[in-house]
């Protein structure tokens, strides 16, 4: 086997490896070309002024016992006049949100026709709570 030696009358060779540095400059282009036309473009926002008066709607608590017995807000409600309250909720303007407490033994059945009614009424914003959120 013969192997090459070195020989110091070769002088080292002087070469950069330029992959990194390309690497770096097409990241930087695809950079700016998303930022250049985000940073063209000027937005108006309207700014809200302190001294409206912003209404908050309180919250509609609807109660599933676990014999499906419903509550509106700690009051007994006929499952009859569900839909009619989910219909007057939906017309406020802004629109509570529906927070609906369901007991741990209820039936899924009647959650199910309860969360089918209050889309039926286009309510938008509905939570579901549970025992520890009480």
């Amino acid at each position: 086997m013969s192997f090459a030696l070195a020989r110091s009358h070769d002088a080292p060779q002087a070469s950069i490896n330029v992959t990194p540095l390309i690497d770096v400059m097409l990241a930087l282009v695809v950079v700016f070309m998303i930022a250049a036309p985000i940073l063209v473009k000027r937005l108006t926002l309207p700014l809200a002024g302190g001294h409206e008066n912003v209404a908050v709607a309180e919250d509609v608590r609807l109660g599933i016992g676990a014999d499906g017995a419903l509550t509106w807000n700690d009051q007994a409600l006929l499952p009859q006049m569900l839909r009619e309250q989910l219909r007057i909720l939906a017309l406020k303007q802004p629109q509570p949100a529906l927070r609906i407490e369901v007991a741990p033994s209820a039936r899924y059945q009647s959650f199910a026709s309860v969360l089918a009614d209050a889309k039926l009424a286009s309510i938008e914003r509905i939570s579901v709570l549970d025992e520890s959120s009480r």
